[in-house]
């Protein structure tokens, strides 16, 4: 959670508080577009723990040239065996991915089955197949759109228009679309090969599939039956198996000889490359010994876990070596070779020279060299791994695709190549500090904590060596005391909390010890904007400590609605949780809380007494609540926003009270079908709101009446949270799949209706420090370049018209510095570089200046960059208060520019 003010910024709120009370009528107006495309983000990583990798693809006679698919993360690709990658699904309407192929009679072809097929808690939904014939340069949508999520897609080696499509299909509901798909003329049309279907009418999807090497027109599909809900994850049914096709998808075979029966999950098969005759099938056998079908069948669909004493049959490994006919078990019995849960899992690959070398990929990865004679781990490298690529001309050369990035090895896992510069981390939330330049804090899917700077102090790249872990598991809230930027309250999964001394580096745990609570995968912790040493943690009750998390009070019974079913549910789930909450920044007694299951609640005497909200939303959805937000301006004022992805909903629902919650309105209309995860009230302008949803971010001036995409120089992603920093003005936001996304913000808190209409405006210009640069650390050669801030005072003015524009730096009387500006129609940005002018440079030094930097290899880019602060030799100012005057149409303002002494360097 985030802190947004201190004390100060506080008073200063209350202090104008009825004029901001006028300030909520401000007229509609939405973000020009120029605004947004002026207001870039910039990326400032961190990188080295990867973003789960769930497919690869690669050129057969080309190997260097790789496609790397991930979850919530893009597409990447090297065409210089993984030296460098470039990403190519930034701006496509939809993340995540589920499957990539290649034509490998024409590579520049390439497929993507969009949505994640892993069916996890942070699995995205998918759109449909695309297909780009370039490269991966542009991309076509095909259809499908239904598909959500894509296991596999597979192209005839002989007829490139000739795709199938494995689909799962929605993941927390129904939907007859599910099955596996062909098209014959490149995509243009599908028809649905395979199509399974319970004795009830459920349709069962399908999650993966194979093609005979020697015939195209033989495929094997296995079918998963499932049901994922908000609050359980049920591993199996009756409708999952194995399927086999001779005749290019026209007809379909159930195989059964061999093989287990009954209530099956995830499956995995693969066809030995050298031995068509061959085929291996990993399968999640979820029978229980000594329950009947009806039992099993109502355990499944409730989600009612074993009993004591009961156990499901396990991941089991079956050969064929009749092409599918008949099968045998060669997994050890009561082992499981594939790993827990399986719904993550469950792939197989097998060694194309040799029908006996098996991998299964888990959590680890397991090998047989024998044809499951015996089994071990194959290596110590990876973790809850999910693809694999294995060079058909040399099987130790292969890839592996794992949480915690991707690894190349030439020795067959001895040794191993982790391109560390990709900006794949996936995060849960963001929290920040009150240092200079303050740090940004984080938890990360199944990387634990970290912290880094939101910028280096003298403006060059942040590279991943600058990036501390501050906290391991998964990693979800960090929440730092602001008042000291020493005490750092973060956890993991389900609530385990601690508090960690940065100073010293010790750490403490401090989690409420009550066994009974139910915590949320990601629990929120939140610092009280009035006494930093109160904090809170909430469960399914609100947590408060007086004294750092030393003492624990309950100050809420159960909020949720404490569903007995539900919160019993299977999958590595608590249900019935408390997944926000918030304290008002004006009255430390107005707690704000949100439940997974779809209460708001609220309190105005610290927790003595709570309301129920539920009825005084209008079309309530009552999905699981993301985020209430308090208003930093207005007592009583409130925001809450819904998510309904866990219901296959992506409608965006968010609304609005100014009454504690005795009525409510709607400020979603105009933002996309895209669920959203957060909204945050600007500290200075009540009227500029943000929300982030699960493909981007959006932007209102007017209070939410109108909104506008705003994320320039942000790809499409998951923005999981943010935060506006309280002195910086930055908008700092947290993606799920490519790390943190920094925007200056400092204008839009300025840009009224009535600024806008002025024709000519400057808006208020934010301190900012000299730093002493000092030493830096050394780093990697190859490495993420995340941008910093560029040093100096960042000014911003509007022009309603195109025109020259003169901004003067002053002292007094004294002209220090001129910047000479061709203004743009809308948003204009200069940078002051804490300078003066001692003398003009002359036309023919600034040719040889630029002539030099050319010889020394820099961009065209990177020259007109350099050149825009040559002309003129200067010399450095000093920190003191400046006054910036802008003069264009014949109209002048002033405004002041404030530069810090660097108190804070080394101390």
């Amino acid at each position: 959670m985030m802190i947004r003010t201190l004390n100060n910024i506080r008073f200063l709120a209350l202090l104008a508080l009825v004029a901001l009370l006028g300030a909520q009528d401000a007229k509609a107006q939405k973000i020009p577009d120029q605004v947004v495309e002026s207001i870039k983000f910039r990326e400032i990583g961190p990188t080295r723990q990867g973003g789960r990798y769930v497919d690869f693809a690669v050129v057969d006679k080309a190997p260097k040239v790789i496609y790397a698919a991930t979850a919530s993360g893009g597409l990447w690709k090297t065409v210089n065996n993984g030296q460098s990658w470039n990403s190519l699904f930034d701006n496509e309407n939809i993340i995540s991915i589920g499957a990539v192929a290649v034509d490998q009679r024409d590579t520049s072809v390439v497929w993507v089955g969009s949505g994640e097929a892993n069916n996890s808690r942070s699995s995205y939904w998918g759109n449909g197949v695309y297909k780009s014939t370039d490269g991966g340069l542009t991309w076509t949508n095909m259809g499908l759109p239904e598909s959500h999520h894509v296991g596999r897609i597979l192209i005839d080696p002989n007829n490139s228009n000739v795709v199938y499509v494995a689909a799962l299909g929605h993941l927390y509901s129904e939907n007859p679309e599910r099955g596996l798909y062909k098209t014959t003329d490149g995509g243009k049309t599908w028809t649905k090969s395979l199509e399974v279907k319970r004795k009830d009418g459920k349709y069962i999807g399908v999650v993966d599939m194979a093609m005979s090497p020697d015939d195209p027109n033989t495929l094997i599909a296995a079918a998963y039956d499932k049901i994922r809900r908000p609050w359980t994850f049920n591993e199996g049914g009756e409708g999952s198996g194995i399927y086999k096709s001779t005749d290019a998808g026209k007809t379909w075979t159930k195989l059964s000889k061999g093989l287990p029966g009954g209530f099956l999950g995830r499956i995995g098969v693969a066809y030995a490359p050298g031995n068509s005759n061959v085929v291996y099938a990993n399968i999640e056998n979820v029978n229980i010994k000594g329950i009947n079908n009806k039992e099993r069948r109502n355990m499944l669909e409730v989600g009612i876990a074993p009993k004591r004493g009961q156990r499901v049959d396990g991941v089991q490994m079956y050969r064929s070596d009749d092409g599918g006919s008949t099968w045998k078990m060669i997994s050890p019995e009561g082992v499981d070779i594939g790993g827990a849960p399986s719904y993550y899992y469950q792939q197989v690959r097998v060694d194309p020279n040799d029908e006996d070398h098996v991998y299964v990929i888990g959590i680890r990865v397991w090998e047989t060299r024998n044809g499951g004679d015996s089994w071990e781990t194959a290596f110590r490298f990876g973790g809850d791994n999910h693809a694999m690529w294995i060079d058909p001309a040399d099987s130790d050369h292969f890839i592996l695709g794992y949480d915690h990035g991707m690894g190349i090895t030439y020795d067959a896992g001895k040794t191993w190549y982790h391109p560390d510069e990709i900006p794949l981390a996936q995060f849960y939330a963001v929290g920040v500090d009150m240092d200079y330049p303050y740090n940004v804090y984080g938890g990360l899917q199944d990387n634990g904590s970290v912290k880094g700077p939101s910028t280096m102090k003298d403006g060059s790249s942040i590279n991943y060596e600058q990036w501390a872990r501050v906290g391991g598991g998964d990693g979800m809230y960090n929440v730092v005391d602001p008042s000291n930027n020493r005490y750092l309250y973060n956890e993991s999964q389900f609530g385990p909390l601690r508090r960690m001394d940065m100073h010293t580096g010790t750490s403490k745990g401090i989690r409420y010890p009550d066994r009974s609570m139910r915590w949320n995968w990601n629990a929120p912790i939140m610092v009280s904007q009035h006494n930093t040493d109160v904090i809170y943690h909430a469960g399914n009750k609100l947590l408060k400590s007086t004294f750092r998390g030393e003492n624990w009070e309950e100050i809420s019974p159960d909020l949720s609605k404490n569903d007995a079913v539900k919160a019993a549910g299977t999958g590595n789930i608590q249900y019935g949780t408390i997944t926000t909450m918030d304290e008002s920044p004006l009255d430390p007694d107005e707690l704000w809380v949100g439940t997974d299951d779809g209460n708001v609640q609220v309190t105005v005497d610290g927790g003595k007494n709570w309301t129920l909200l539920n009825a005084n939303i209008p079309n309530n959805p009552e999905y699981w609540v993301t985020r209430v937000e308090a208003s930093n301006h207005f007592p009583g004022t409130a925001y809450v926003t819904f998510n309904g992805m866990r219901r296959d909903d992506f409608t965006a629902f968010v609304y609005k009270t100014t009454d504690h919650g005795k009525t409510w309105t709607s400020i979603a209309n105009g933002i996309p079908a895209e669920a959203v995860n957060v909204i945050r009230e600007d500290h200075k302008n009540p009227n500029l709101l943000f929300v982030g949803t699960e493909l981007g971010t959006h932007a209102s001036i007017d209070g939410g009446e109108n909104w506008t995409k705003f994320m320039t120089n942000m790809p499409t992603n998951p923005a999981y949270d943010m935060l506006i920093h309280p002195r910086e003005n930055e908008l700092i936001v947290a993606t799920h799949g490519r790390g943190i996304f920094i925007a200056d913000i400092s204008p839009l808190q300025g840009m009224t209706s009535e600024a806008m209409n002025n024709g000519i405006e400057l808006f208020d210009i934010t301190p900012s420090v000299q730093y002493v640069t000092g030493l830096r650390n050394v780093s990697a050669y190859t490495n993420f370049n995340g941008e910093s801030r560029r040093p100096g005072s960042h000014i911003y003015f509007y022009s309603a018209n195109a025109g020259k524009a003169t901004v003067k730096v002053m002292q007094g009387q004294r002209e220090l510095y001129v910047m000479e500006i061709d203004a743009k129609a809308g948003l204009n940005h200069a940078i002051w570089p804490f300078s003066r002018i001692i003398s003009e440079r002359s036309q023919r030094d600034l040719d040889n200046m630029a002539a030099r930097f050319k010889r020394f290899g820099m961009s065209d880019a990177q020259i007109a960059q350099r050149m825009e602060g040559a002309k003129y030799i200067t010399g450095p100012v000093g920190p003191g208060t400046f006054q910036v005057v802008l003069e264009s149409g014949g109209k002048t303002i002033t405004k002041d520019a404030i530069v810090l002494k660097d108190h804070w360097t080394n101390k």
